[in-house]
């Protein structure tokens, strides 16, 4: 094997690699979409279950993240080749979301018990 064939075969190697990684990024984005799905469904169950349906501040704070949510996934679904930044937009506005609602929830139980 020549030096010329072995770089060539070293180029399509790295360019394979490099394919790999983006579907492997894509994946993760993916995997973080698909798991933030079922912490907002489980949320609003939770919400329902706890007869928590007349409380204003929840109900808001439950629909602010399911809009929140609604438009995240459509910019992960526009923006494959800026996953990582829509990642990371997904992670921190949906974390701080989740978190407002889940207090909502902790705060409406404590009011309810007595």
């Amino acid at each position: 094997m020549t030096t010329d064939e072995r770089i060539a075969q070293l180029e399509e190697h790295l360019t394979e690699l490099r394919a790999t990684q983006a579907d492997l990024v894509r994946q993760l984005g993916q995997a973080r979409v698909d798991q933030w799905q079922a912490r907002i469904e489980d949320l609003e169950l939770q919400v329902h279950l706890g007869a928590m349906d007349s409380n204003e501040r929840i109900t808001q704070l439950s629909e602010q993240l399911r809009n929140k949510w609604d438009r995240t996934r459509a910019q992960w679904e526009d923006a494959s080749a800026t996953a990582s930044t829509v990642a990371e937009t997904l992670r921190s506005g949906l974390e701080s979301a989740y978190r407002d609602v889940r207090q909502a929830l902790i705060e409406s139980r404590g009011t309810i018990s007595h």
